[in-house]
C-alpha cells in the first residue's frame, strides 16, 4: 500500500465502507421477502417491485442534491444528517401499513443511502487520484461485498423466522450504528476549497461536467456496467423462486455468488491496477461483463426450465458478469472522479445519480413480460452495450496519463 493511500487507513475505510452499504444492504437484505411482502400487503409483484425503484429514485435523487451541496458546506454534516435520515425511514418500513406506504418509505431510505455513497465516494477523491483512487475504491468495495454476501443470507433467515417486517427494523439497527460512525469522521474538504456562490453555482458546476465528454463516457460506462448486473439483482428473487422453485435461503444462497465475484473481482484490482493502471483495466472490464451478459441471453433463449443444469448454467453466466462488473465500478469511478477533481462532490453526484436512475429503469424492465430469463438476458445485454459505448467514448477524449 503506498503512502499516498495511507491518508486512508483499513478502518477509515471500512468506515466508508458501512456508510456507503445501504445499497447492497437496502436491496440484498429484503430480496428474499419481496413475495411475502406482496402477498402480505395484497400488492402484485410489480407493484412490489416499485419499491427497488423508488429506492434507487431515493439513492439517485439524494445523491444529486447532497454531493453539490457538500462542494460547498463540507461532507461530514451531510453525512450525519444522511445517516439520521436513513433511521427514521427503516422505521416507517418496518411498520408500513401499505404498499403506498412501503414504496413511500423506501424512496427515503434511498435519499440516505445516496447520501453515504456520495460523500464517501467524494471524501476519498478529495484526497487521491488515479489508481490510488482506484486501489483505495478497490479495498472499500472489497469490504463492502461482504454485504451482498451476508445480506441476502440474513434477509432469508430472518423473514422465515420472523417475518419481512423484522428485516427492516434490522436495517434501523444497522442506520443507528451508521449515525455513530458518521459522527466520528473528519471533514475532508477545509473551508479555503469549498465552492461559494450559493446552491444555483454548485448545481451549474455540475451540469458543467457534462460538458467533458470523457468524464461523461466514464459515467456512462460506470452506470450501464452497475446496470447489468442490477437487472439481475432485480429479478433474481423470481426467477430463482418462481421459475426454478427455490426457497428463500435457497435463492440467498444462490444470490451469494455473485457477491463472492465481486469480492474476488476488487481483491484482484487491488494487486493488478498499480501495474497495469485502471484505464486498461476498464476497458478489460466491460468485455468481461459483455461476455457474462450475451451468456445470460443464450441461457434464456436455448436453455429449458425444468432441468437444474439452465440453472447453474445462468448461475454461472451471471458470475461472470458479476465479476466484470466489479472490475469496472473500482476503475470507471475513478477515472471519472479524476476528471472532476475540481468539483468532486457534484463529480460523485452524477456518477452515483446516473447509476441508480439506470437501476430503477431496470427493475420494471425485467419484470415486463411473462418469460423472466429472457427479459433479464435482453435487459443486461442492452444495458452492456451501452457502456461499451461510454467506454469508447471515453477512449477518444480522455487524457493519456489516466
Amino acid at each position: 500500500m503506498d503512502s499516498k493511500k495511507q491518508q486512508f487507513g483499513v478502518l477509515t475505510l471500512a468506515g466508508f465502507a458501512l456508510l456507503s452499504a445501504g445499497g447492497p444492504l437496502g436491496t440484498d437484505m429484503y430480496l428474499p421477502a419481496l413475495p411475502l411482502i406482496g402477498r402480505d400487503l395484497g400488492a402484485s409483484p410489480a407493484v412490489v417491485q416499485l419499491s427497488i425503484t423508488a429506492y434507487m429514485v431515493g439513492m439517485a435523487m439524494g445523491q444529486l442534491l447532497i454531493g453539490p451541496l457538500s462542494d460547498g458546506r463540507g461532507r461530514r454534516g451531510l453525512l450525519c444528517f444522511g445517516m439520521v435520515l436513513g433511521l427514521i425511514a427503516s422505521v416507517v418500513c418496518a411498520i408500513a401499513p401499505t404498499a403506498a406506504v412501503l414504496i413511500a418509505a423506501r424512496f427515503f431510505q434511498g435519499v440516505a443511502g445516496g447520501t453515504g455513497v456520495v460523500l464517501t465516494r467524494a471524501m476519498i477523491a478529495d484526497k487521491l487520484r488515479g489508481s490510488a483512487a482506484a486501489q483505495a475504491l478497490s479495498v472499500m468495495m472489497l469490504i463492502i461485498g461482504v454485504a451482498p454476501i451476508l445480506a441476502p443470507l440474513l434477509g432469508g433467515v430472518i423473514n422465515q423466522a420472523a417475518g419481512w417486517r423484522a428485516i427492516f427494523f434490522t436495517l434501523a439497527l444497522i442506520a443507528l450504528t451508521q449515525i455513530l460512525v458518521a459522527s466520528r469522521q473528519p471533514e475532508t474538504l477545509p473551508v479555503e476549497r469549498r465552492h461559494g456562490g450559493g446552491p444555483v453555482r454548485m448545481y451549474r458546476n455540475m451540469l458543467g461536467l457534462f460538458r467533458r465528454p470523457a468524464f461523461v463516457g466514464y459515467a456512462m460506462a460506470f452506470a450501464f456496467g452497475f446496470g447489468t448486473m442490477f437487472a439481475f439483482i432485480s429479478g433474481s428473487s423470481f426467477v430463482y423462486q418462481e421459475v426454478f422453485g427455490l426457497s428463500s435461503v435457497g435463492f440467498s444462497v444462490m444470490f451469494a455468488l455473485n457477491a463472492v465475484a465481486l469480492l474476488s473481482a476488487n481483491s484482484l484490482n487491488i494487486r493488478l491496477v498499480g501495474r497495469i493502471g485502471a484505464r486498461r483495466l476498464q476497458r478489460v472490464a466491460v468485455c468481461v461483463i459483455a461476455a457474462g451478459a450475451v451468456a445470460v441471453l443464450l441461457c434464456a433463449l436455448v436453455l429449458p426450465r425444468d432441468v437444474d443444469a439452465a440453472m447453474y448454467a445462468l448461475a454461472a453466466a451471471v458470475f461472470v458478469a458479476t465479476f466484470g462488473v466489479g472490475l469496472n465500478m473500482s476503475n470507471s469511478t475513478a477515472l471519472a472522479q479524476g476528471l472532476a477533481a475540481d468539483r468532486a462532490g457534484a463529480g460523485s453526484a452524477v456518477l452515483g445519480a446516473g447509476q441508480f436512475v439506470v437501476a430503477g429503469v431496470m427493475s420494471p424492465l425485467v419484470g415486463l413480460g411473462s418469460d423472466r430469463m429472457l427479459a433479464l438476458g435482453l435487459c443486461m445485454v442492452a444495458s452492456v452495450a451501452v457502456a461499451i459505448a461510454g467506454t469508447l467514448l471515453a477512449a477518444k477524449f480522455a487524457p493519456h496519463a489516466q
